[in-house]
């Protein structure tokens, strides 16, 4: 698991009036992300006491955490995340995420895919059940809930 934060050097672009705080510096991914799309950029939001299922897919996914603390669990590494932390799920590895304390949290999510067009989702580790494939369009809308 990668978790950074902002506390790293700033850089000054665009003729010193942009103040910049990089993660990751540019073009420090390309090697490992070349070949894949932006799949997509989200919000999202678990409640306190709320867990994402151990999953799996096959993109470079991350998260930064807006408000509340949470538990990130990727692979086998566990580590407590907070506001301002930007974690990095590498591509293939069962990862899941609780909300920690009494709010809940907020992330901003984006993911760079690798996957063909006729096999986009993810792997779900259920406690429960056996491993199996959830194709995207599964979910639906909170109002048809």
């Amino acid at each position: 698991m990668i978790v950074k934060d902002t506390n790293v050097p700033t850089m000054l672009e665009h003729g010193g009036t942009c103040r910049s705080w990089f993660f990751f510096h540019k073009e420090e991914l390309r090697d490992e992300t070349e070949g894949g799309y932006l799949e997509f950029i989200d919000e999202f939001e678990l409640a306190a006491g709320a867990a994402l299922e151990p999953h799996s897919h096959d993109t470079d996914e991350f998260y930064y955490l807006l408000t509340g603390t949470a538990v990130m669990r990727v692979g086998d590494e566990e580590q407590e995340v907070s506001p301002g932390n930007l974690i990095r799920i590498p591509r293939n590895e069962i990862h899941s995420i609780r909300a920690q304390g009494d709010e809940g949290f907020r992330a901003l999510a984006f993911a760079i895919s690798y996957m063909p067009r006729d096999r986009v989702g993810y792997t779900a580790y259920p406690t429960d059940g056996e491993p199996h494939f959830v194709p995207v369009g599964t979910d639906k809308l909170e109002s048809e809930s």
